[in-house]
C-alpha cells in the first residue's frame, strides 16, 4: 500500500510538471530495494536489467602482422545483458507485463528433448476486443545472463471467429508455444522478462 501511494505521488507530480520536463524522468528505489523508472506518459516500469562491457573482451597489447607491420587494434568490446541484482533476488517482479488493459503473465514452462514450451495467462480489462498480443521475451540464465531474446504471439486470435478474440473482463490462457535454443541446465530458475510490443484489435 505504501509503495502504490508512492507511486501515485509521483505520477501526480510527473503530471504537474509535464510542461517542464518533457523527457523521461528520473529512476526511484522502493522500499523492497526495487528500482522503478517513471515515464513521460504518466506510466512507470519496473528497472530489471544493466548492461555492461564483456569481461576481457579488450586484448591488452596489439597485434602485429609480420607480413604487412601493420598493428592490429583491439575490437571494442561487446556490451553484456544481465539482470539487476534486485531482479535476480526477487525473481516475483520478472514475468510479468501489462500495456492498455492488457496483462500477460508467463505461467508454466516444460521441455521437449532441447525445445521449451511456454504458456502465458492473459487478462483484459480493454474495451477493445484483442485479435493480436505479442511480446519481446528475454530469457536470462540462472546467474542473470541473457541467453536470448524473442518475440511471441502469446494471443492470436482466429479470422471471422469473435470467440476467439480476448475481451474486457476475460482470463485467458495461450497456446503453448515453442522456443528453442535455450539450454536447459542454464534455465533452471527459469528467469523470463516480458514486454508488450504490440496489440491490435477489433
Amino acid at each position: 500500500m505504501q509503495t502504490s501511494l508512492r507511486l501515485s505521488a509521483l505520477s501526480s507530480l510527473l503530471w504537474l510538471s509535464s510542461s517542464v520536463m518533457a523527457a523521461d524522468v528520473a529512476n526511484i528505489t522502493l522500499d523492497n530495494g526495487a528500482q522503478v523508472r517513471l515515464k513521460d506518459d504518466f506510466t512507470w516500469e519496473y528497472v530489471l536489467t544493466q548492461t555492461q562491457a564483456a569481461p576481457n573482451a579488450l586484448a591488452t597489447d596489439a597485434v602485429i602482422d609480420s607480413s604487412s607491420s601493420v598493428a592490429s587494434l583491439p575490437s571494442a568490446a561487446t556490451p553484456v545483458t544481465t539482470l539487476t541484482a534486485t531482479a535476480i533476488a526477487q525473481p516475483e517482479l520478472l514475468g510479468s507485463t501489462a500495456k492498455d488493459g492488457i496483462k500477460v503473465s508467463f505461467a508454466e514452462a516444460q521441455w521437449k528433448e532441447n525445445k521449451l514450451g511456454l504458456n502465458f495467462e492473459l487478462a483484459s480489462t480493454s474495451n477493445k476486443h484483442v485479435t493480436l498480443v505479442e511480446v519481446e521475451a528475454s530469457f536470462f540464465s540462472d546467474n542473470g545472463t541473457l541467453l536470448k531474446t524473442e518475440k511471441l504471439a502469446v494471443w492470436e486470435a482466429i479470422f471471422r471467429m469473435p470467440e476467439t478474440y480476448l475481451r474486457k473482463g476475460e482470463q485467458r490462457k495461450s497456446s503453448l508455444l515453442w522456443v528453442e535454443g535455450i539450454d536447459k541446465a542454464q534455465w533452471q530458475k527459469q528467469l523470463i522478462n516480458l514486454k508488450i510490443t504490440e496489440i491490435n484489435s477489433r
